[in-house]
């Protein structure tokens, strides 16, 4: 029997033994080991055959016969000793040849009987021999006794809180010494007997599982918790045995800890102790540390760590940890998984050596790497002897007499750096052994190597020496840098943040809102806001107007209280009238209702239009444009001027005529040139043919109007009482709104609750908007950001202009909510009735001599005459929106305060010229009751339009609409309404063309402005109408690409899907 000697790792070779005699031993095996012998006398055949040399046959037969008979053949039992384990069991082999047996027992006694006389020479205890318990096992076993920490959660929290709460005040009050307790080697005596005179929490364990809390005093505590470190150690010790000796059984691992321990303990520190003690005093040190970290609030790693080397000995030492921590790993594995590889390798590489010419060198190869792996054993002993003696030499140096509070740390220092150099030094084994083997130059070129990494530190520090630049202690953890791109950045500002952590958030309008640790949340709308030069503050001139405009509130209510008793009054006085008409009325001519309904109508739209471009183009003043419609359309010679006397001006045509914000305006044009301007235009249109031909038919319809006195008074004795209640409903509403802008306007002025808003957004808001609506503004260039430096002369304008119209936009938002300022029940656009009485007495004879006979039962327009107005129509238009064009600038947002004028003055500007004349109102307000929405046939739709929130474009027809497009009026003001869309315009009906070609005389069509609204808002406004309304009405949203212009909401009534008329 011959015995193989190992340092671990014998398990694994038992099995590979067992694995190789089982496959020599096989029929198989030796099946091609005859294979092989065939195959070198074949290769010996062909050799001699070519170099004629007999000695080749010869030698092969010879080498051949004498390796297979004394390497294969025999066979012998191996018994494997495992100087780390000695229990190995099974530990013997059988039938193993006797090559491989052989060769492995003699190598591995050699490197035992190496191993074991170095240890002899090199005194040290058996417990700490390399062939005892492996390389440095004193070092780590003393490190592992320093990371052991208090298991049990009752006991560990009771020997925290007796170190915050007893033992560090009594070092803090001077009964104890904190030097005393610092080079104390028995902690937990030192500390006692504890302070009747302080408390803590003791923590309890019932017997049903559960704990009970008390709080006792710290001597009490002491007293209770010394036993407690005898029974938590006796309960440890297995569980941490069986950690540190994994191979072992529980009772084998407590034994070895006990005895290892003490001896190991004793090398260091030169302390005889038991390890219950050592575990006691290393368990009190670290509970120690935790308690002053806990009470210190940080981790008190900075306390024991410091920054003593150089850049170069840090460097090597990092990388010289690195390496030893992976070396004091692997390579005694590799040791072992070498061996085990050379021992299962002979039983494939023997047909190798039975091959001629190259059968002795891989022979001589293989043995070779035996006695290679034997080299090991010996160098591991000369490395353990002097990583070991170097370890003990420095922890007797600091912890001599024990391990203590403050040689704790040196302990783990020295422990460590032990574990480094050696794990590092045993990375040289390999190359170390092959250069025994192969000779001492092989390991000249392994120590370059070997040094690389202090070389490498060494040229690092120097470079950073010479540079300047340091950098120590970076992390970076999935950093991601996209798209960025920085370039001429200077920053020396030092900057320090700490802190609770924040959370900020940037809503979708700029707004930040940022919450904080404690919960709270903090908006910051500064980012939200613009800046400018200026800012926009509510001054007292503000509140000024403001308070003016609520004393037009009061003013219009009391209006309202007396119209409303004027109309009462009227209401009896017509009632007189109606019984004396009654009696006296004689039959008279009839008249064609619809006739007279429509030239009162045609008289009523032309004046008005020339109404609003006196006011949006020119900045004439309401009252006054109505007064020069009214007086041109009737007079029709065109001879106004500056100074001409105008029925209803008092101070005639002078620059009171324009509106005060007109004349406070700064433009390139003057007062007079406006006026001018506005004159002209007015006598251009009112001896047109247009208004020439409305004429004639207002005329030829208001002069046989007497027949119809009888009913008119009835309807306008209804229309009084009717007047009555909606100017009282009126009074009322002015007086409610008037009251609370009263008390916003108070609560401005006093002293009680101030505040200061910041308007800087709405201005960037209003004046985008405006430059959007307004083509003339937009043109100049100006931009809300530019800085007053940066403007010309016509961006200043505009500014100046923006401004103007944003600080007045306030008080118009009251006035909105005022509704328009209607005429006094003195004056307006009509004349005095006397007035009217004379001027239609004078006009009735020359009619009636020099009108033409007609039949006033039929329709007795000129058709050529009609025509010719149909015709002129476009053109008027064309030259009024060339007029608005060359003043689009000076007015600003002429169409916005035209449109909401005429949203919010419904009623007040549905005054006609046939309402304001006595002679003739009764036909028109019958000509309105008998024509409403109601009825089956048509009605003058321009009331109902306007009641709705819609406008409509000067020059539309919308007098005779079918009665069956009233749905589709409310249909669009409520869709537009829901999608949040500006007011709507009417833009063509009965005489106006939404294509080329396509006309709507039947009046069962109109056509809503577009073109300031997207393509897609505008079909999701045909969608919402079409759904409204039903299938009997084609509703469509029709653009025109060359011309956007022409974009517009087409809605039709027809029920039978007739084509669009």
């Amino acid at each position: 029997m011959l015995e193989l000697f190992t340092i671990g790792g014998g398990e694994y070779i038992v099995n590979v033994l067992n694995a190789v005699s089982a496959w020599t031993g096989g029929g198989g095996y030796k099946s091609m080991i005859r294979v092989v012998m065939v195959m070198g006398l074949i290769y010996t055949l062909l050799i001699v055959a070519f170099s004629l040399d007999w000695r080749a046959w010869f030698n092969w037969f010879l080498q051949a016969t004498l390796i297979y008979l004394c390497l294969m053949v025999p066979t012998v039992t191996i018994q494997v000793t495992d100087r780390v384990n000695p229990g190995l069991a099974p530990n013997t082999v059988a039938n193993v040849p006797l090559g491989l047996g052989a060769v492995a027992s003699f190598t591995s006694q050699v490197g035992d009987y190496l191993t074991t006389e170095a240890e002899t020479v090199f005194v040290m205890p058996s417990e700490l021999q390399y062939s005892t318990n492996g390389i440095i096992y004193g070092s780590k076993l003393m490190e592992a006794t320093r990371q052991i920490r208090i298991t049990d959660p009752e006991f560990a929290a009771n020997i925290n809180e007796h170190m915050k709460r007893c033992v560090f005040y009594d070092v803090m009050l001077g009964f104890k010494s904190m030097d005393g307790l610092a080079k104390s080697a028995n902690l937990w005596a030192d500390i006692g007997p504890g302070s009747p005179a302080r408390a803590q929490t003791f923590i309890t364990r019932n017997g049903d599982g559960t704990t009970s809390n008390a709080v006792i005093t710290c001597r009490d505590a002491y007293t209770a918790l010394t036993p407690q470190w005898t029974q938590f150690l006796n309960a440890f010790s297995p569980i941490w045995a069986k950690q540190l000796y994994p191979g072992m059984a529980n009772a084998v691992a407590q034994a070895k800890l006990s005895a290892d321990l003490p001896v190991t303990y004793q090398a260091f520190t030169s302390n005889a102790s038991n390890a219950l003690d050592i575990m006691r005093q290393s368990l009190a040190v670290n509970a120690f540390m935790q308690a002053r970290d806990d009470m210190a609030g940080g981790t008190g790693a900075a306390a024991i760590d410091s920054f003593a080397a150089t850049r170069a000995d840090i460097q090597t030492r990092n990388t010289y940890s690195a390496l030893a921590q992976g070396a004091m790993k692997w390579v005694p594995i590799l040791n072992i998984v070498l061996t085990v590889v050379f021992y299962a390798m002979f039983p494939v590489l023997f047909p190798l050596f039975l091959m001629p010419k190259t059968g002795v060198s891989t022979l001589r190869g293989y043995v070779t790497g035996f006695f290679y792996l034997a080299a090991w054993g010996p160098l591991y002993v000369v490395l353990h002897m002097i990583m070991m003696g170097r370890g003990l030499s420095a922890g007797n140096a600091v912890a001599g007499g024990g391990m203590t509070l403050g040689n704790f740390a040196g302990i783990g220092a020295v422990n460590d750096e032990t574990a480094s150099l050696a794990g590092y030094m045993i990375a040289s084994i390999p190359f170390l052994a092959a250069g025994m083997a192969r000779g001492a130059m092989a390991i000249a070129g392994h120590a370059t190597s070997f040094l690389a990494p202090s070389q490498n530190a060494a040229e690092a520090a120097a470079g950073e020496a010479t540079t300047g630049n340091y950098a120590y202690g970076n992390a970076s953890l999935a950093n991601q840098n996209i798209n960025t791109q920085a370039s001429n950045q200077w920053n020396n500002q030092p900057n320090f943040a700490s802190g609770s952590p924040a959370f900020a958030h940037r809503q979708a309008n700029g707004v930040m809102s940022t919450t904080h640790a404690d919960g709270s949340t903090v908006t910051n709308q500064n980012p939200a806001i613009s800046s400018f030069e200026w800012k926009p503050t509510l001054t007292q001139a503000n509140v000024g107007e403001m308070r003016s405009t609520v004393g037009e509130f009061q003013s219009q209510a009391t209006q309202q209280r007396e119209m409303a008793s004027q109309s009462l009054s009227a209401a009896n006085t017509i009632g007189a009238q109606l019984f004396t008409t009654a009696q006296n009325s004689r039959g008279s001519e009839t008249i064609l209702g619809q006739q007279t309904q429509d030239a009162i109508s045609q008289a009523q739209n032309l004046t008005r239009s020339w109404s609003d471009t006196l006011v949006n183009d020119y900045g004439f003043d309401r009252k006054a444009a109505d007064e020069l419609s009214r007086y041109s359309y009737m007079n029709g010679q065109g001879t106004l001027g500056a100074g001409s006397p105008v029925p209803g001006l008092k101070a005639g045509i002078d620059a009171n005529i324009l509106s005060q914000q007109s004349r406070n305006r700064s433009s390139s044009e003057s007062v007079s040139e406006r006026i001018s301007k506005g004159l002209s235009f007015l006598n251009a249109e009112s001896t047109s043919d247009n208004a020439t031909h409305s004429r004639e038919n207002f005329t030829r319809a208001v002069s046989t109007s007497g027949s119809s006195e009888l009913e008119g008074l009835s309807q306008r004795r209804d229309a009084s009482l009717t007047e009555a209640r909606s100017h009282s409903l009126e009074a009322g509403r002015l007086e409610e709104v008037g009251k609370r802008y009263e008390r916003q306007v108070s609560d401005i002025e006093s002293g009680g609750f101030q505040t200061s808003r910041d308007y800087s957004q709405n201005w960037q808001n209003f004046a985008a908007g405006e430059l959007a609506r307004n083509e003339g503004l937009r043109d100049s260039g100006y931009e809300t950001w530019m800085r007053d430096v940066d403007l010309n002369d016509r961006q200043r304008q505009t500014r100046n202009v923006l401004e103007e119209r944003f600080r007045s936009s306030f008080v118009e938002d009251m006035r909105n909510d005022l509704g328009p300022i209607g005429p006094m029940p003195s004056s307006g656009i009509a004349q005095p009735a006397g007035d009217v009485k004379g001027w239609g007495s004078g006009q009735v004879g020359v009619v009636t001599n020099s009108g033409p006979a007609v039949n006033v039962r039929s329709d007795s327009r000129d058709a050529a005459l009609t025509s010719l107005v149909g015709d002129r129509i476009e053109g008027a238009n064309e030259r009024m929106d060339a007029h608005q064009f060359d003043t689009n600038f000076s007015n600003g947002d002429l169409h916005r305060r035209g449109e909401a004028m005429f949203t919010g003055s419904a009623n007040a500007q549905n005054l006609s010229i046939g309402e304001t004349m006595p002679i003739f109102g009764p036909l028109f307000e019958r000509g309105n009751s008998s024509n409403g929405p109601g009825n089956a046939s048509s009605f003058n739709a321009t009331g109902y339009i306007r009641d709705k929130g819609m406008s409509i474009k000067p020059g539309t027809n919308v007098t005779t609409l079918d009665s069956r497009m009233a749905p589709a009026i409310s249909a669009v003001a409520q869709e537009t309404q829901r999608l949040g869309l500006s007011p709507r315009t009417v833009t063509s009906a009965q005489d106006r063309t939404h294509k080329p070609g396509s006309l709507h005389p039947d009046g069962k069509a109109l056509d809503f402005r577009g073109n300031n609204i997207t393509v897609t808002q505008g079909r999701a406004l045909a969608r919402g109408v079409s759904a409204r309304l039903g299938p009997d009405y084609d509703v469509a949203f029709e653009t025109d690409r060359r011309n956007p212009e022409n974009n517009h909401l087409h809605a039709e009534y027809d029920p039978k899907g007739r084509s669009r008329k």
